[in-house]
């Protein structure tokens, strides 16, 4: 049977010297928290900018274009990013070659996404307790990440060429009915879109005439993120891109900065928490 979770917590301050001498270019401080599955550690890394501005979060340890975008924003105009690192991969693997079970990340925010994520991608019998493993990874991502002080969740998410787009939602493709409504703007790769929770967030998109999708409230309980922040009635915005679009992943990050501000989402949804 597997062991028990461990958790390991470390707090890491880098010189104050270095955040004085370059602003707000370095992170103040890194918080490390590290979750141990059987042959398998995940650490939770959230990187606090001096200045405080839009919390980053991604999911996927392979998705760095996203990683890349946040940094840059977040030297330029504060904010944080929290990160899954446990190997430059989509799905986290753990346990012995005759028991190799697997799940996506994104996939573990109620008990029957993660079981279901396990089934799919697992080489060995998942159970139970792999089941409780992947949920309490979660919480503790959320702890780190800590919406409930912020009162809303930003994610990073890269996807490959043709195989993920805003196309994806549209009648006779595989996600046509989990967006209640979808605009695209012709001139932008369609790889590149912003998934929304809140039909005044699509509007103000769709004004700046950015592909935007504005996910379904009767949409299935997956385990994804988005649906949990749905549920939850967090506000949630995914800024998705096609891997190596740097720039644009940076232009559509300041593209939602402008959002919060126009409408004043972090005091209005900070306060409402």
């Amino acid at each position: 049977m597997m062991k028990s979770a461990r958790l390991m917590i470390a707090f890491i301050c880098l010189c104050p010297g270095i955040v004085h001498s370059q602003q707000d270019s370095v992170p103040e401080f890194l918080e490390s928290v590290s979750f141990v599955f059987p042959n398998k550690t995940v650490d939770i890394l959230k990187s606090n900018y001096k200045k405080a501005n839009l919390n980053f979060l991604i999911l996927h340890d392979n998705e760095n274009t996203g990683v890349r975008a946040a940094h840059a924003f977040c030297r330029n105009r504060g904010g944080s990013l929290t990160e899954l690192k446990y190997g430059n991969t989509r799905n986290i693997t753990f346990g012995s070659r005759r028991s190799l079970l697997s799940f996506d990340p994104n996939q573990i925010f109620n008990d029957v996404g993660a079981y279901l994520s396990l089934k799919r991608h697992s080489k060995g019998r998942e159970d139970s307790l792999a089941v409780q493993k992947a949920r309490d990874l979660a919480r503790l991502a959320l702890k780190v990440y800590n919406p409930d002080t912020s009162g809303y969740i930003i994610t990073l998410h890269n996807n490959s060429d043709g195989k993920f787009s805003i196309e994806s939602y549209l009648e006779g493709n595989y996600l046509h009915g989990t967006a209640d409504s979808v605009y695209i703007n012709p001139a932008m790769d369609p790889d590149d879109l912003v998934l929304v929770t809140d039909p005044a967030f699509f509007n103000f998109l769709k004004q700046q005439n950015v592909n935007v999708v504005l996910q379904s409230q009767t949409g299935p309980a997956d385990g994804s993120l988005s649906v949990y922040a749905q549920v939850n009635k967090i506000p949630y915005f995914n800024i998705e891109v096609q891997h190596g679009h740097l720039a644009e992943n940076i232009r559509l990050i300041y593209v939602v900065e402008s959002m919060f501000k126009t409408m004043g989402i972090n005091e209005e949804y900070a306060q409402s928490r």
